[in-house]
């Protein structure tokens, strides 16, 4: 290499500076801040991480396919970060009128940059590197170098001034900024976190590509490569979007947002209501979590333009017209769109549910639809049935409520049981409720009720085929209860679940289905002729008297029938003791 240009950033001292090849014996100490202009830019940064958004646009601006961030660390400490684009490149005129002099830039008077002032890339210093070094490429054979090609590096070092000289020429065209510094491990681990997320804060919605490697020679373990740019996208249950040239909107509702987590690429203030964020082709300008936006008073929104310009100060969006315009332009988006894109994804989100899917999704929806500007009325706020009725898996509420008997509650149950398939086998809906705010939600759109299906129902079904032990034990507690004095047709085992399944006997038939808790209690009262007694199979007695039915049919019907009496007439006479006493000793005989 040959050194063309040897000069100071600071024009006002000409004094020259050994090239940095030639220096040696580089410290990691920091050097006193240098007074003067350069200094006075690089405090401007609040954020000494932001150098990193100011080189990604650099590169954009450039014309770049793709960014690469390389963070690596060598078994000595000596560490460095580089972003390399392959955009247009520069020549030395470049470089020093527009790279290295203040307020004085190539891309005034062209919108399609986002920089206007010329001092971004003095960001690099507010980390305080021991050395910038920018590499930078033009390529005869690139078309889009139209203009000087070949190759230059230019070194700055901490002291602010700098070395301009020609390197070997690389192909094609691009840009590379390589900062260096010597760090221990614990501090390498905090300095490509923060790279991290300096790139997330800035950058993740950028338009091109943008890698990040991490390389520690020392801990390779510690390797990664990762891409982080993300589509202009909103944390939210469901989202409209607007495009438009190069305008692009995407927002949602906030509310209901506590039951989805965040992905690894989405930042802990997104999940704030309202938020709004600003972006110049995907650059963060300004987000914020305050409600500073009354027409977006409730939503999570997401705006980038052209139009939209930073602040001198780089910690703002301009508060010009075109923002005003964009900011009204959303608010109508989301009065017009969003209402309907709530109600649509509630409907497939109950379907899913109903299928035995994950609820938390269809939670955040439901959240989304009993608060403004989403709230939804009772005829497009869709719940999840827990059996289909007529093919349908989800219903609004104002489709449950026609279904349901007039002056009965909306029933609700937990989770699938065999009771709501035999409700939906007679038209009636029955409302899954795997989270508490369904139930809440139904209630504060009026519904009757609701009411658990349990509350006052039981399901009942004889058991079609019995066992040959258990036919011969419900033979024998006929038989012995007879005895008793009690007239009744037969006994039968069956499942009960319901409020009613504490007790032995649970109805008389013929009942099989769903019955209302009204009747099962009214039916078991009446005893005698005809009737026949349904013993719950689910009850640990019934359970334990088949058991030992298949040895002892006879005890076990004796022990059984005394039970049952018991739990309906009480105390048994002398002469009902008396009678199964006799029995139990002609069995025993």
């Amino acid at each position: 290499m040959r050194s063309r240009f040897h000069r100071r950033a600071n024009r006002s001292n000409r004094a020259a500076v050994s090239p940095y090849r030639e220096r040696q014996g580089r410290s990691s100490a920091p050097e006193a801040d240098k007074p003067g202009l350069v200094s006075e830019m690089v405090r401007q940064f609040a954020d000494p991480y932001a150098f990193l958004r100011e080189l990604v646009q650099n590169s954009m601006d450039a014309g770049t396919t793709r960014i690469e961030v390389d963070v690596m660390r060598g078994a000595d400490g000596d560490t460095r970060t580089r972003v390399t684009d392959s955009g247009s490149g520069m020549t030395p005129k470049i470089i020093e009128n527009a790279l290295l002099t203040l307020f004085s830039s190539s891309k005034e008077g062209d919108s399609t940059k986002i920089g206007k002032y010329g001092v971004g890339f003095v960001s690099v210093l507010a980390v305080n590197p021991e050395a910038v070094i920018v590499d930078t490429w033009r390529s005869a054979v690139d078309k889009s170098a139209q203009s000087e090609s070949g190759a230059w590096r230019v070194t700055i070092l901490r002291d602010h001034s700098y070395v301009l000289e020609e390197i070997p020429v690389r192909p094609l065209s691009g840009t590379s900024v390589t900062l260096t510094h010597t760090m221990d491990s614990s501090a390498f681990d905090q300095h490509v976190a923060r790279v991290r997320g300096s790139l997330l804060r800035w950058c993740r919605h950028a338009r091109v590509p943008i890698w990040l490697t991490v390389t520690d020679y020392a801990n390779p373990q510690a390797s990664s490569r990762k891409q982080l740019d993300i589509p202009l996208q909103v944390h939210t249950s469901v989202s409209v979007s607007d495009l438009e040239g190069e305008d692009s909107i995407v927002l949602g509702p906030g509310a209901g947002m506590e039951h989805l987590p965040l992905s690894d690429t989405q930042l802990d203030y997104e999940n704030a209501t309202p938020f709004v964020g600003f972006y110049n082709r995907g650059l963060t300008l300004f987000e914020s979590s305050a409600d500073e936006f009354a027409p977006l008073t409730g939503l999570r929104v997401k705006i980038s333009s052209p139009k939209l310009k930073h602040t001198l100060s780089r910690d703002n969006v301009r508060r010009e017209q075109a923002l005003d315009e964009l900011v009204q332009r959303a608010a109508e988006l989301a009065r017009r769109a969003l209402p309907r894109a709530v109600s649509e994804a509630l409907k497939a989100e109950a379907t899913r549910v109903a299928e035995d899917g994950d609820a938390s999704h269809y939670v955040a929806l439901l959240g989304a639809s009993a608060a403004e500007p989403t709230r939804l009325r009772a005829s497009h706020t869709w719940f999840p049935l827990a059996s289909p009725i007529d093919g349908q898996s989800a219903m609004t509420l104002d489709g449950i409520t026609k279904l349901t008997p007039w002056r009965t509650s909306v029933l609700t149950v937990a989770e699938k049981e065999p009771i709501s398939a035999a409700f939906a086998r007679v038209g009636r809906p029955v409302v899954l409720c795997p989270h508490a705010e369904v139930v809440q939600r139904l209630a504060l759109l009026g519904a009757r009720g609701p009411e658990p299906v349990y509350e006052r129902h039981l399901l009942i079904r004889e058991r079609k085929a019995p066992t040959s032990h258990e036919t011969a034990l419900m033979e024998q507690v006929a038989r012995c209860i007879r005895l008793a004095g009690v007239d009744v047709e037969r006994v039968a085992v069956a499942e009960v679940t319901g409020a009613f399944s504490v007790k032995l006997v649970v109805a008389r038939a013929p009942m099989d289905g769903v019955v209302p808790l009204d009747t099962a209690l009214s039916a078991a009262a009446r005893w005698g002729r005809g009737a026949t007694l349904l013993l719950d199979l689910r009850q640990q007695s019934v359970l334990r008297a088949c058991a030992l039915a298949r040895r002892h049919a006879r005890t076990a019907a004796q022990l059984l029938a005394r039970m049952i009496m018991l739990e309906r007439f009480g105390p048994l006479t002398a002469k009902v003791n008396d009678a199964l006493l006799r029995d139990h000793l002609e069995g025993a005989t």
